[in-house]
């Protein structure tokens, strides 16, 4: 006689059934929305600037307010979405509170070690290109489009005037599609 297992499989589970599942008292439902948008939180977080550690930490750090604070989802959006405002949120605190995630347009500190020719540079894919945006810029687009925050939220998170936010948002397209459309160096073959 086999016992038939009375759990859903948590992986054919849509994130809304979990959150439900989640607020019933089923901590395996939690682990499998981890699972599912571990990654995408920590690229996002990477995205906005954190460095390597920094950005699991604060993955980390929101999945724990996410939950926590998961009778706090309206259901109204996708909850890869409300994550991703709580971890957005949650760097903006340590941009704010930590000298190390300045807010600056002097690219001085970031600037990428130059190649020794720098029509070599293509960018093969965003997390490339965004490295190459100043800092503010790269977090300002960012938001907008992966944190889903609009030009006012984001002014308002980063005490910006909303004008700023928008030349930030613009500059940073502009230098995207510049880099991403950028035609590879031509291959010189040499004949032996």
């Amino acid at each position: 006689m086999g016992l038939a297992s009375e759990k859903p499989d948590l992986t054919r589970q849509s994130d809304v059934d979990l959150v439900r599942l989640c607020l019933g008292g089923d901590k395996s439902a939690f682990a499998e929305l981890v699972r599912r948008h571990g990654s995408l939180l920590r690229t996002h977080i990477r995205r906005m600037g954190a460095q390597g550690s920094d950005a699991d930490d604060m993955a980390q750090e929101a999945f724990m307010s996410a939950y926590e604070h998961l009778s706090e989802f309206r259901f109204d959006g996708a909850f890869v979405g409300w994550l991703k405002r709580i971890a957005s949120r949650r760097y903006l605190k340590k941009v704010r509170a930590n000298q190390k995630y300045l807010l600056t347009d002097d690219m001085s500190a970031f600037e990428p070690e130059p190649a020794a020719n720098e029509g070599e540079f293509r960018a093969h894919n965003l997390d490339a290109a965004l490295n190459r945006l100043k800092p503010v810029e790269r977090l300002c687009v960012t938001l907008n489009f992966s944190g889903d925050l609009s030009h006012q939220e984001i002014a308002d998170e980063l005490k910006l005037p909303l004008g700023t936010v928008k030349s930030h948002i613009k500059r940073a397209m502009d230098q995207l599609k510049t880099i991403l459309n950028a035609k590879p160096a031509p291959v010189l073959e040499t004949g032996t």
